[in-house]
């Protein structure tokens, strides 16, 4: 049996007579063997016999009713990409969206002419929005948003306030704190600082004693000491603490399982070995304070004891607002498994606080 060529056979003939239909609606050799990955030669063979013989040759009619057939069935592919939005409800998805829109009826093999068409979108619309290139102002946006966004990964218990500071120090130019909230606000990025949280409460069980820094204009010689709470699975511990008000600083601390009064001796005599000679050491009004311990620790090195008045944290302000920027910027956000986890976080968090954190107070 003789072998029939596969070339000749290649092509159906209702494949051959849709083709020469197609071109008889107005469309080109060149398009259609683009469009159906036939060769323009073939094409325009196919075309020219079919012309020669009028055979498959559609009537005036007929050609009509299948170029409305086709052209409303391209339609409907192309409103299906959009949902069957178009002109300026198109536009106002954005230039992103439309172009998205184009591209996926282009590689639908429609025509870029009859997108545009279809779409309602003008031609010098489509083009502007392919070669849009983002303008100064927008690229510096841009790159101080990743900016921003790196401070705060760096140091996320910073707000807009504080972010701001950093970036005018790095860019070295004038940026105002609304625009820095408005960026953080598109990131979604807010400062980690938490609410203040309730926590133990210690009695007082003697008589008020002297406030000697209550009428100080100054704070030289002043040393500030307090403890505080720390979780720590799913227990509390202690951190007492010496504050110097002058330079802002945590001198001296301890963490202990006991709030005692050898906890509280322990950073005092820690700072007094650092080289500090206070005029005066202020306290509350605490049992770990009014110790004879604590009280024989202060009297031994000619330290006067200030205490602050019952009900009024204020008195200790300075440390109090340490402790509490401590714990909603760091501790509850932090979960500590164990002693060693807080005694190495919270010794960080202190060094950081000391000597880069930025502050707002001037």
């Amino acid at each position: 049996m003789q072998k029939i060529s596969q070339s000749k056979n290649r092509y159906s003939a209702e494949f051959k007579s849709s083709l020469i239909a197609l071109h008889q609606t107005g469309r080109s050799a060149n398009s259609l063997a683009k469009e159906y990955h036939v060769s323009v030669s073939t094409v325009t063979n196919w075309i020219n016999q079919a012309d020669a013989s009028r055979i498959n040759v559609l009537s005036p009619s007929e050609a009509a009713l299948l170029k409305e057939n086709i052209r409303l069935k391209e339609e409907l592919d192309i409103f299906k990409t959009c949902s069957g939005a178009v002109g300026k409800k198109l536009l106002k998805q954005g230039r992103q969206f439309v172009l998205h829109i184009v591209q996926a009826n282009l590689k639908a093999k429609h025509r870029l002419t009859r997108i545009l068409q279809v779409l309602h979108i003008p031609r010098s619309t489509y083009y502007s929005y392919l070669h849009w290139q983002p303008s100064q102002t927008k690229q510096r946006h841009e790159r101080i948003k990743k900016l921003v966004f790196k401070i705060w990964t760096d140091y996320p218990m910073y707000g807009y306030p504080r972010i701001t500071i950093m970036l005018r120090s790095q860019l070295k130019r004038s940026i105002s704190e609304r625009f820095v909230y408005q960026l953080m606000t598109e990131l979604g990025i807010r400062s980690i600082m938490t609410k203040k949280r309730n926590k133990p409460t210690t009695k007082v069980l003697y008589p008020q004693r002297p406030n000697l820094i209550n009428d100080l204009s100054h704070f030289d010689g002043v040393l500030l000491t307090d403890i505080t709470y720390i979780p720590v699975a799913n227990r509390w511990v202690y951190l007492a603490s010496v504050y110097q008000p002058e330079t802002r600083q945590v001198i001296a601390y301890k963490l202990g399982y006991q709030m005692t009064k050898s906890l509280a001796v322990v950073p005092i005599k820690k700072a007094l070995s650092l080289g500090y000679q206070p005029q005066i050491v202020h306290s509350d009004m605490g049992s770990q304070y009014t110790s004879d311990l604590f009280e024989q620790t202060l009297s031994s090195q000619n330290i006067k004891h200030s205490y602050s008045r019952k009900g009024r944290p204020g008195d200790n302000a300075r440390i109090e607002s340490f402790h509490s920027l401590l714990k909603r910027e760091y501790v509850n956000t932090t979960k500590f498994s164990n002693m060693n986890e807080a005694i190495a976080g919270i010794d960080s968090y202190i060094r950081w606080y000391n000597h880069d954190r930025i502050t707002l107070v001037a």
